[in-house]
């Protein structure tokens, strides 16, 4: 098993209600977020399915694309985001064209910055300890992600979440 498949299942959990086109209502997005994330974090009984660990993860891409603000970039960042949720529904978490989308929407987010995945993560010994860091690493973007929500940021709120998908989605090449 590759250390990505490891790492995925470490903090990965149950499934979270979906996030319609609805209008934006922040303490929604919150306890989504939270919902999602408790899922990765692996704060349940037993461990995911794989069905599980896919809805977590297009449930937070759902909320990626809800709070992303109006901007010249909105439309396309949402269709990039869709056309990934349903390469990854069809295919695999590990869809090199839905990691594409998500990084084109992430370039459109950061105004041309590339996504990469944290350096942090590349200095490990086991695969557990690759897992622990990880899990540390995730649990800072959520808390990032809730405070910018909280602070009404909402592009730095739709840009660390997609980060969460992101890294989760990138195989880890150690």
């Amino acid at each position: 098993m590759t250390a990505s498949i490891l790492c995925l299942m470490m903090i990965t959990g149950m499934t979270v209600p979906h996030v319609g086109a609805g209008p934006f209502v922040q303490d929604d997005v919150k306890n989504q977020i939270a919902s999602a994330t408790n899922t990765l974090m692996g704060r349940q009984d037993g461990p995911p399915t794989m069905e599980e660990i896919v809805g977590a993860l297009l449930e937070l891409l759902d909320l990626s694309a809800a709070v992303t603000p109006d901007n010249e970039y909105k439309a396309e960042i949402q269709y990039r985001i869709d056309v990934a949720k349903d390469r990854i529904k069809d295919n695999s978490l590990f869809d090199d064209k839905a990691r594409q989308y998500l990084c084109f929407a992430y370039r459109m987010m950061t105004e041309g910055r590339k996504y990469e995945m944290p350096k942090e993560l590349d200095e490990f010994v086991t695969p557990a300890e690759l897992q622990e860091k990880t899990l540390r690493y995730v649990e800072r973007l959520v808390t990032q992600s809730l405070e910018a929500l909280e602070g009404g940021n909402r592009q730095d709120t739709a840009r660390l979440l997609l980060e969460i998908v992101l890294m989760t989605i990138t195989p880890h090449p150690g």
